[in-house]
């Protein structure tokens, strides 16, 4: 699974199983809703952030 797009204060998940689905908060894990698969957040944030090329400032 993976962070495809963030919108406002939503996340555009893309999994394996190629369904998308939108959640609003990244709790604890990630559950597709059509194949059950789960992932990590702090794993997607970190693939996300590196993948794309952004960058987080603090401050």
């Amino acid at each position: 699974m993976k962070i495809d797009e963030k919108l406002g204060a939503d996340y555009i998940i893309g999994c394996d199983c190629d369904d998308f689905f939108i959640v609003k908060h990244l709790g604890p894990s990630v559950e597709c809703p059509h194949c059950g698969k789960t992932e990590l957040p702090s794993s997607m944030l970190t693939q996300w952030a590196l993948t794309d090329g952004r960058t987080f400032s603090y401050g």
